[in-house]
């Protein structure tokens, strides 16, 4: 009888722990390693700004596994390049969850691939952080769906308040992408323009890479706009600012994060001292250790200047391991996490509403200098 109850006993136990690794292997966690997907583009238009992301990330994953680990656990980053493509996306995000069995993604980057995986994420309840995209769409993208940079509605409304308050227009030109950030900017511009009784003279648009702006900047300029509100892409911008040199028409302009870049490469002009653009509050006056010694070890491992980019990357792998380690690999306990927690990272105070969007990092204003330098003007 005793004999019995022992091989039951001990069937029992064998069974739960062949349970719990089978359990683990296929949620995310496989011989002690704690596996984590990334969607960014390494490749393709927007691999300027997934590389960045990319070695913050990187860096992240160096450091938590040379102090040990999530609980003793290394953690793996499981990359995956869409090349900032949404139909690559949706291939990326199904080989993450049905092959590598992740609970929780890092991305996609761009406002047009993170909507693309946001149902599949949502269908599958697997947490998706997305890195750097700004659409309003993915406000009400899911309960699963968060983001570390704030909705473009957030910048730009902030980069229209600014540009009032710097330059006081009485004429304001509309400049702006036909993408739904762009979009959702330039009724952001109007509504605040038409509050405050600020005439607006042109709106124009354009396709993301476009080479030749300048009937756009003929019409703003035929128009006698005082300043330009333009939310663009760094290597658009670079354009519409040489073309604006080409005419000698030297009016500010004002946008938002996507100018911060190698514009210096595209213009040698003085055009780039009447380019404003909002971003996240970020650099070593802002007293916040965590930043001041990101922005250290970054700029000590990659020889070059720490951004935003690479900071938000970096801030993700940091977020998910602290929730793992408190809570375990699961991905309701994970989201439980993020919609309670405010974390102070690189980017500085990480706070998600109810929506997923993050509400608590601050903005300032800035300008380039000669070699692409980000210099706070005001905040």
């Amino acid at each position: 009888m005793k004999k019995t109850v022992w091989i039951i006993i001990t069937i029992v136990i064998v069974g739960g722990i062949i349970f719990y690794f089978s359990y683990n292997k296929h949620n995310g966690i496989s011989k002690g390693v704690v596996k984590i997907g990334v969607i960014n583009p390494m490749t393709g238009p927007f691999a300027v700004y997934g590389k960045p992301v990319q070695e913050g990330m990187i860096m992240a994953q160096n450091e938590i596994n040379n102090s040990g680990g999530i609980n003793g656990s290394n953690i793996q980053l499981i990359f995956e390049d869409d090349a900032g493509n949404p139909t690559k996306t949706i291939s990326s995000i199904n080989k993450l969850i049905s092959v590598d069995r992740v609970s929780v993604i890092i991305g996609p980057l761009s406002s047009g691939t993170s909507l693309a995986a946001a149902p599949i994420s949502e269908k599958n309840k697997i947490i998706q952080i997305s890195t750097l995209a700004g659409s309003p769409d993915l406000t009400n993208a899911g309960d699963y769906i968060f983001r570390i940079y704030p909705s473009s509605i957030v910048g730009a409304k902030y980069t229209i308040d600014k540009a009032l308050e710097i330059i006081d227009p009485k004429k304001v030109a509309i400049l702006i992408p036909n993408n739904t950030v762009g979009k959702a900017s330039a009724e952001v511009y109007q509504n605040e323009c038409k509050s405050k009784n600020i005439e607006i003279v042109a709106v124009e648009s354009y396709n993301d890479g476009d080479i030749d702006y300048r009937n756009q900047l003929i019409k703003i300029k035929e128009n006698k706009a005082d300043i330009i509100l333009c939310s663009a892409y760094w290597e658009d911008g670079a354009l519409i600012l040489k073309q604006m040199t080409e005419m000698n028409f030297f009016i500010p302009v004002f946008g938002e994060d996507g100018w911060h870049g190698e514009i210096s490469s595209i213009v040698q002009s003085r055009i780039i001292n009447k380019l404003y653009y909002a971003d996240i509050l970020f650099g070593n006056n802002t007293g916040n250790m965590k930043m001041n010694n990101f922005i250290t070890n970054y700029e000590k491992t990659y020889q070059k200047k720490a951004t935003t980019y690479a900071a938000t990357g970096y801030d993700a792998v940091y977020l998910i391991k602290e929730s793992i380690a408190i809570n375990g690999y699961n991905n309701n306990d994970i989201k439980k996490y993020l919609y309670s927690t405010t974390f102070t990272g690189a980017t500085g105070s990480i706070k998600f509403d109810k929506n997923g969007d993050n509400i608590g990092l601050n903005f300032g204003i800035y300008q380039l200098d000669s070699v692409d330098n980000a210099i706070l003007i005001s905040k």
